[in-house]
Protein backbone atom coordinates (compact mmCIF):
# COMPACT_ATOMS: atom_id res chain seq x y z
CA UNK A 1 0.00 0.00 0.00
CA UNK A 2 1.32 3.65 -0.90
CA UNK A 3 0.34 5.07 2.28
CA UNK A 4 2.42 2.68 4.38
CA UNK A 5 5.43 4.09 6.23
CA UNK A 6 7.46 1.27 5.32
CA UNK A 7 7.15 -1.57 1.82
CA UNK A 8 5.51 -4.78 2.21
CA UNK A 9 5.45 -7.13 -0.42
CA UNK A 10 2.47 -6.09 -3.14
CA UNK A 11 0.69 -7.87 -5.35
CA UNK A 12 2.52 -6.27 -8.36
CA UNK A 13 0.77 -8.50 -11.55
CA UNK A 14 -2.76 -7.61 -12.78
CA UNK A 15 -3.89 -5.58 -10.08
CA UNK A 16 -6.08 -4.28 -12.83
CA UNK A 17 -8.22 -7.24 -12.94
CA UNK A 18 -9.34 -6.86 -8.87
CA UNK A 19 -10.64 -3.53 -8.34
CA UNK A 20 -13.62 -4.25 -6.01
CA UNK A 21 -12.41 -6.41 -2.56
CA UNK A 22 -15.00 -8.48 -0.79
CA UNK A 23 -14.41 -9.43 1.96
CA UNK A 24 -17.19 -12.48 3.13
CA UNK A 25 -15.97 -15.28 5.41
CA UNK A 26 -18.14 -18.17 7.72
CA UNK A 27 -18.37 -17.57 10.86
CA UNK A 28 -16.68 -20.43 12.28
CA UNK A 29 -14.19 -20.03 14.82
CA UNK A 30 -10.27 -21.41 15.50
CA UNK A 31 -10.46 -21.73 19.10
CA UNK A 32 -8.04 -25.06 19.60
CA UNK A 33 -4.90 -24.07 21.84
CA UNK A 34 -6.27 -21.21 23.52
CA UNK A 35 -4.61 -20.97 27.13
CA UNK A 36 -3.16 -18.10 29.01
CA UNK A 37 0.31 -19.97 30.46
CA UNK A 38 3.32 -18.11 29.12
CA UNK A 39 6.44 -19.95 29.32
CA UNK A 40 4.56 -21.81 32.48
CA UNK A 41 3.83 -18.27 34.06
CA UNK A 42 0.11 -17.16 34.52
CA UNK A 43 -0.07 -13.96 32.74
CA UNK A 44 -3.17 -11.30 31.80
CA UNK A 45 -2.49 -11.27 28.02
CA UNK A 46 -4.94 -8.09 27.91
CA UNK A 47 -2.92 -5.50 29.27
CA UNK A 48 0.34 -3.13 27.78
CA UNK A 49 2.07 -3.67 31.14
CA UNK A 50 2.03 -6.74 30.76
CA UNK A 51 3.82 -6.51 26.93
CA UNK A 52 6.11 -4.36 29.00
CA UNK A 53 7.15 -6.86 31.38
CA UNK A 54 8.20 -9.55 28.94
CA UNK A 55 8.48 -8.62 25.81
CA UNK A 56 11.97 -9.10 25.92
CA UNK A 57 12.23 -12.61 27.02
CA UNK A 58 13.32 -15.16 25.56
CA UNK A 59 14.72 -18.36 27.43
CA UNK A 60 15.87 -20.38 24.28
CA UNK A 61 16.64 -17.95 21.52
CA UNK A 62 17.96 -21.09 19.16
CA UNK A 63 16.12 -23.91 19.86
CA UNK A 64 13.42 -24.05 17.14
CA UNK A 65 9.84 -25.30 18.69
CA UNK A 66 7.59 -24.86 15.56
CA UNK A 67 7.03 -27.95 13.74
CA UNK A 68 6.87 -26.75 10.64
CA UNK A 69 9.25 -24.64 8.40
CA UNK A 70 9.75 -20.75 8.78
CA UNK A 71 11.05 -18.27 6.69
CA UNK A 72 11.66 -14.79 7.81
CA UNK A 73 12.25 -11.58 6.08
CA UNK A 74 14.63 -9.08 6.25
CA UNK A 75 14.28 -5.43 4.70
CA UNK A 76 16.95 -3.08 4.39
CA UNK A 77 14.85 -0.37 5.51
CA UNK A 78 14.37 -1.65 8.81
CA UNK A 79 18.08 -2.70 10.03
CA UNK A 80 16.77 -4.70 13.17
CA UNK A 81 16.08 -7.44 11.12
CA UNK A 82 19.24 -8.11 10.68
CA UNK A 83 19.79 -8.61 13.97
CA UNK A 84 16.92 -10.41 14.57
CA UNK A 85 17.85 -13.70 12.40
CA UNK A 86 21.51 -13.36 14.12
CA UNK A 87 19.74 -13.38 17.50
CA UNK A 88 17.24 -16.43 16.88
CA UNK A 89 19.64 -18.28 14.66
CA UNK A 90 18.44 -21.77 14.21
CA UNK A 91 14.61 -20.39 14.74
CA UNK A 92 14.51 -20.02 10.74
CA UNK A 93 15.07 -22.48 8.14
CA UNK A 94 15.11 -19.61 5.43
CA UNK A 95 15.83 -16.11 5.40
CA UNK A 96 14.70 -13.75 2.46
CA UNK A 97 16.22 -10.33 2.66
CA UNK A 98 14.44 -8.32 0.25
CA UNK A 99 17.39 -6.65 -1.65
CA UNK A 100 16.49 -7.13 -5.49
CA UNK A 101 13.88 -5.35 -7.75
CA UNK A 102 12.82 -6.57 -11.26
CA UNK A 103 11.77 -3.72 -14.21
CA UNK A 104 11.06 -4.44 -17.57
CA UNK A 105 12.50 -2.37 -20.33
CA UNK A 106 14.19 -2.45 -23.60
CA UNK A 107 17.26 -4.90 -22.62
CA UNK A 108 14.76 -6.23 -21.98
CA UNK A 109 15.41 -6.32 -17.72
CA UNK A 110 17.02 -3.96 -15.10
CA UNK A 111 18.07 -5.98 -11.69
CA UNK A 112 18.42 -3.51 -9.02
CA UNK A 113 19.52 -4.15 -5.27
CA UNK A 114 22.73 -5.69 -5.69
CA UNK A 115 24.32 -2.83 -3.44
CA UNK A 116 22.69 -4.25 -1.15
CA UNK A 117 23.88 -7.36 -0.22
CA UNK A 118 26.23 -7.78 2.80
CA UNK A 119 28.44 -11.29 2.37
CA UNK A 120 29.96 -11.13 6.24
CA UNK A 121 25.86 -11.01 7.34
CA UNK A 122 25.10 -13.93 4.48
CA UNK A 123 28.03 -15.83 6.73
CA UNK A 124 26.79 -15.51 9.82
CA UNK A 125 23.09 -16.00 9.45
CA UNK A 126 23.94 -19.72 7.62
CA UNK A 127 23.56 -22.43 10.02
CA UNK A 128 25.53 -25.69 10.14
CA UNK A 129 26.04 -27.68 7.11
CA UNK A 130 25.82 -31.19 6.50
CA UNK A 131 28.02 -33.93 4.73
CA UNK A 132 27.39 -32.24 1.36
CA UNK A 133 28.29 -28.76 2.52
CA UNK A 134 24.55 -27.58 1.91
CA UNK A 135 23.57 -25.26 4.93
CA UNK A 136 21.05 -27.29 7.27
CA UNK A 137 18.80 -24.24 8.81
CA UNK A 138 19.40 -20.70 7.62
CA UNK A 139 19.17 -20.70 4.09
CA UNK A 140 19.71 -17.24 2.78
CA UNK A 141 17.17 -17.02 -0.19
CA UNK A 142 16.48 -13.39 -1.15
CA UNK A 143 13.55 -12.17 -2.88
CA UNK A 144 13.54 -10.86 -6.57
CA UNK A 145 10.51 -8.91 -7.01
CA UNK A 146 8.54 -7.63 -10.55
CA UNK A 147 8.69 -3.87 -9.66
CA UNK A 148 7.13 -1.13 -11.74
CA UNK A 149 5.30 -3.78 -14.36
CA UNK A 150 2.67 -2.41 -16.68
CA UNK A 151 0.25 -4.55 -18.60
CA UNK A 152 1.77 -4.40 -21.38
CA UNK A 153 5.40 -5.54 -19.67
CA UNK A 154 3.10 -8.88 -18.40
CA UNK A 155 1.69 -9.55 -21.47
CA UNK A 156 5.16 -9.70 -23.52
CA UNK A 157 6.61 -11.42 -20.81
CA UNK A 158 3.91 -14.25 -20.99
CA UNK A 159 4.01 -14.94 -24.56
CA UNK A 160 7.26 -14.62 -25.30
CA UNK A 161 9.13 -17.54 -23.87
CA UNK A 162 13.16 -16.25 -24.57
CA UNK A 163 12.27 -13.27 -22.00
CA UNK A 164 11.83 -16.24 -19.53
CA UNK A 165 15.25 -17.67 -20.46
CA UNK A 166 16.96 -14.36 -20.43
CA UNK A 167 15.24 -13.32 -16.94
CA UNK A 168 16.50 -16.92 -15.67
CA UNK A 169 20.62 -15.78 -16.76
CA UNK A 170 19.94 -13.04 -15.09
CA UNK A 171 18.84 -14.46 -11.67
CA UNK A 172 21.31 -17.56 -12.03
CA UNK A 173 23.68 -14.43 -12.32
CA UNK A 174 22.96 -13.40 -8.88
CA UNK A 175 22.67 -16.55 -7.29
CA UNK A 176 25.91 -18.28 -8.57
CA UNK A 177 27.82 -15.10 -7.60
CA UNK A 178 27.18 -14.78 -4.12
CA UNK A 179 26.15 -18.30 -3.05
CA UNK A 180 22.43 -17.72 -2.53
CA UNK A 181 21.15 -20.82 -1.35
CA UNK A 182 18.20 -20.14 -3.65
CA UNK A 183 15.89 -17.24 -4.45
CA UNK A 184 12.17 -15.81 -3.23
CA UNK A 185 9.90 -15.02 -6.38
CA UNK A 186 7.25 -12.13 -5.97
CA UNK A 187 5.81 -11.93 -9.23
CA UNK A 188 1.97 -11.37 -8.85
CA UNK A 189 0.07 -14.52 -10.20
CA UNK A 190 2.70 -17.05 -11.13
CA UNK A 191 -0.18 -19.38 -13.04
CA UNK A 192 0.01 -16.68 -15.87
CA UNK A 193 3.58 -17.94 -16.66
CA UNK A 194 3.43 -21.72 -15.66
CA UNK A 195 6.19 -22.34 -18.51
CA UNK A 196 8.72 -19.58 -16.97
CA UNK A 197 8.34 -21.23 -13.74
CA UNK A 198 8.51 -24.63 -14.28
CA UNK A 199 12.13 -23.79 -16.34
CA UNK A 200 13.41 -22.12 -13.46
CA UNK A 201 12.58 -24.48 -10.74
CA UNK A 202 14.53 -26.71 -13.23
CA UNK A 203 17.69 -24.69 -13.29
CA UNK A 204 17.31 -24.10 -9.84
CA UNK A 205 16.79 -27.76 -8.87
CA UNK A 206 19.74 -28.56 -11.22
CA UNK A 207 21.94 -26.79 -8.45
CA UNK A 208 19.84 -28.01 -5.24
CA UNK A 209 19.01 -24.60 -5.02
CA UNK A 210 15.49 -23.45 -3.04
CA UNK A 211 12.65 -22.23 -5.17
CA UNK A 212 10.02 -20.17 -3.13
CA UNK A 213 7.27 -18.31 -4.83
CA UNK A 214 5.20 -15.73 -3.13
CA UNK A 215 1.35 -16.02 -3.48
CA UNK A 216 -1.81 -13.22 -3.34
CA UNK A 217 -4.02 -14.15 -0.75
CA UNK A 218 -7.12 -15.17 -1.70
CA UNK A 219 -9.80 -12.25 -0.85
CA UNK A 220 -12.70 -12.93 -3.43
CA UNK A 221 -14.32 -15.48 -5.74
CA UNK A 222 -13.01 -14.14 -8.90
CA UNK A 223 -9.19 -14.71 -8.01
CA UNK A 224 -10.25 -18.01 -7.94
CA UNK A 225 -9.82 -18.19 -11.86
CA UNK A 226 -6.04 -17.25 -11.56
CA UNK A 227 -5.48 -19.04 -8.65
CA UNK A 228 -7.03 -22.51 -6.68
CA UNK A 229 -6.33 -25.88 -5.45
CA UNK A 230 -5.83 -27.32 -8.95
CA UNK A 231 -3.06 -24.55 -10.20
CA UNK A 232 -1.72 -24.84 -6.77
CA UNK A 233 -1.11 -28.47 -7.00
CA UNK A 234 0.57 -27.99 -11.01
CA UNK A 235 2.74 -25.31 -9.56
CA UNK A 236 4.05 -27.57 -6.73
CA UNK A 237 5.68 -29.94 -9.16
CA UNK A 238 7.93 -26.81 -9.98
CA UNK A 239 8.32 -24.73 -6.74
CA UNK A 240 9.22 -26.14 -2.89
CA UNK A 241 8.07 -23.55 -0.88
CA UNK A 242 4.98 -20.47 -1.37
CA UNK A 243 4.64 -17.76 0.10
CA UNK A 244 1.28 -16.45 0.91
CA UNK A 245 0.89 -12.88 1.89
CA UNK A 246 -2.07 -13.40 4.29
CA UNK A 247 -2.09 -9.80 6.03
CA UNK A 248 -3.71 -6.11 5.35
CA UNK A 249 -7.15 -7.24 5.61
CA UNK A 250 -8.34 -4.07 6.61
CA UNK A 251 -5.46 -2.10 5.90
CA UNK A 252 -8.00 -0.41 2.94
CA UNK A 253 -10.59 0.20 5.65
CA UNK A 254 -10.37 4.23 6.99
CA UNK A 255 -11.93 3.13 10.44
CA UNK A 256 -9.45 -0.39 10.30
CA UNK A 257 -10.12 -4.12 11.37
CA UNK A 258 -7.77 -6.94 12.11
CA UNK A 259 -4.89 -7.44 10.05
CA UNK A 260 -5.26 -11.20 9.25
CA UNK A 261 -9.04 -12.82 10.25
CA UNK A 262 -8.16 -16.74 11.92
CA UNK A 263 -11.07 -17.94 9.22
CA UNK A 264 -9.63 -15.87 6.06
CA UNK A 265 -6.27 -17.80 7.21
CA UNK A 266 -7.90 -20.77 7.47
CA UNK A 267 -9.74 -20.32 4.15
CA UNK A 268 -7.10 -19.63 2.29
CA UNK A 269 -4.91 -22.85 3.09
CA UNK A 270 -8.14 -24.86 2.37
CA UNK A 271 -8.91 -23.22 -0.70
CA UNK A 272 -5.30 -24.23 -2.35
CA UNK A 273 -3.70 -27.47 -0.50
CA UNK A 274 -4.46 -30.58 -0.08
CA UNK A 275 -2.95 -33.02 2.48
CA UNK A 276 -0.19 -34.03 -0.47
CA UNK A 277 1.15 -30.52 -0.68
CA UNK A 278 0.18 -28.31 2.30
CA UNK A 279 3.92 -29.03 3.60
CA UNK A 280 4.92 -26.53 0.66
CA UNK A 281 2.50 -23.90 2.22
CA UNK A 282 4.05 -20.85 4.09
CA UNK A 283 1.14 -19.11 5.77
CA UNK A 284 1.60 -15.19 6.18
CA UNK A 285 2.10 -13.95 9.57
CA UNK A 286 2.34 -9.82 9.98
CA UNK A 287 4.92 -8.58 12.60
CA UNK A 288 3.76 -5.42 12.51
CA UNK A 289 0.73 -3.06 14.10
CA UNK A 290 -1.52 -1.00 12.23
CA UNK A 291 -2.91 2.60 13.07
CA UNK A 292 -6.34 3.67 12.06
CA UNK A 293 -8.06 6.95 12.31
CA UNK A 294 -10.99 8.13 10.07
CA UNK A 295 -9.40 12.01 9.73
CA UNK A 296 -5.94 9.80 8.09
CA UNK A 297 -4.55 6.94 6.26
CA UNK A 298 -4.20 3.90 7.74
CA UNK A 299 -0.16 3.87 9.82
CA UNK A 300 1.57 0.72 10.04
CA UNK A 301 3.39 0.56 12.98
CA UNK A 302 6.33 -1.22 14.12
CA UNK A 303 5.49 -2.98 17.29
CA UNK A 304 8.53 -1.46 19.65
CA UNK A 305 7.00 2.24 18.67
CA UNK A 306 4.25 1.21 20.40
CA UNK A 307 5.39 0.05 23.66
CA UNK A 308 5.38 3.01 25.72
CA UNK A 309 2.18 4.31 24.64
CA UNK A 310 0.68 1.07 25.79
CA UNK A 311 1.75 1.70 29.46
CA UNK A 312 -1.86 1.38 31.58
CA UNK A 313 -4.11 0.32 28.58
CA UNK A 314 -6.42 -2.74 28.41
CA UNK A 315 -5.93 -4.49 24.99
CA UNK A 316 -9.15 -5.99 23.73
CA UNK A 317 -9.65 -9.26 22.35
CA UNK A 318 -11.35 -9.84 19.41
CA UNK A 319 -12.80 -13.36 19.76
CA UNK A 320 -14.00 -13.75 15.83
CA UNK A 321 -10.51 -12.16 14.13
CA UNK A 322 -8.54 -13.83 17.32
CA UNK A 323 -6.59 -9.97 17.33
CA UNK A 324 -6.04 -7.41 19.77
CA UNK A 325 -6.77 -4.30 19.66
CA UNK A 326 -6.38 -0.72 21.72
CA UNK A 327 -7.35 2.53 21.67
CA UNK A 328 -4.34 5.26 21.24
CA UNK A 329 -3.77 8.31 23.04
CA UNK A 330 -5.13 10.27 19.97
CA UNK A 331 -8.28 8.41 20.07
CA UNK A 332 -6.45 5.78 16.80
CA UNK A 333 -7.45 2.62 16.98
CA UNK A 334 -4.21 -0.01 17.09
CA UNK A 335 -4.77 -3.34 15.74
CA UNK A 336 -1.15 -5.35 16.78
CA UNK A 337 0.00 -8.67 16.57
CA UNK A 338 0.41 -10.28 20.27
CA UNK A 339 1.95 -13.25 21.97
CA UNK A 340 -1.87 -14.81 22.37
CA UNK A 341 -2.49 -13.93 18.60
CA UNK A 342 0.83 -15.35 17.17
CA UNK A 343 0.52 -18.45 19.05
CA UNK A 344 -3.34 -18.88 17.68
CA UNK A 345 -1.48 -19.07 14.18
CA UNK A 346 1.88 -20.52 15.06
CA UNK A 347 -1.18 -23.98 16.25
CA UNK A 348 -3.40 -22.91 13.29
CA UNK A 349 -0.37 -24.18 11.08
CA UNK A 350 0.93 -27.15 12.92
CA UNK A 351 -2.93 -28.24 12.73
CA UNK A 352 -2.88 -27.87 8.81
CA UNK A 353 0.43 -28.97 8.92
CA UNK A 354 1.71 -25.95 6.83
CA UNK A 355 4.88 -23.72 7.48
CA UNK A 356 4.64 -19.84 8.21
CA UNK A 357 6.42 -16.63 6.40
CA UNK A 358 7.02 -13.89 8.82
CA UNK A 359 7.16 -10.01 7.28
CA UNK A 360 8.92 -9.13 8.72
CA UNK A 361 10.77 -9.99 11.69
CA UNK A 362 12.60 -6.64 12.48
CA UNK A 363 8.80 -5.13 13.16
CA UNK A 364 8.10 -8.01 15.72
CA UNK A 365 8.82 -8.22 19.64
CA UNK A 366 11.68 -10.54 21.01
CA UNK A 367 9.27 -12.59 22.83
CA UNK A 368 7.42 -13.18 19.59
CA UNK A 369 9.78 -15.57 18.52
CA UNK A 370 10.04 -17.86 21.69
CA UNK A 371 7.18 -19.38 20.06
CA UNK A 372 8.71 -20.72 17.29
Amino acid sequence: MLFFSFQKPAMTCFCWLIITFIFTLPAHCHDAHNYQMIYGIPENENTGDSILRRHNHVEDPHIKRFKGETLAYVTPWNNRGYDVVKKFKGKFDYVSPVWFYIEAGPEPFHLFGEHDVDTNWIEQVRGDVDETGVPVTGKVVPRFQFRHWVLEDYQKFASQPEEGVLLIALLMDQIRKYGFDGLVLECGYPTFYPRFIKQLGRVLHQEKKVFIVVLPPLRIPDQAKFLNAESFAVLAQAVDRFSIMTYDYSSHLPTGGPTAPIDWLIDNIEALTDDDNSQQLLLGISLYAMSYKETRMPEARVCSSLLQTMRGKELVWDKESEEHWFKDDDQSTIWMPTLKSIRQRVHLAEDYEVGISLWEVGQGLDYFYELL
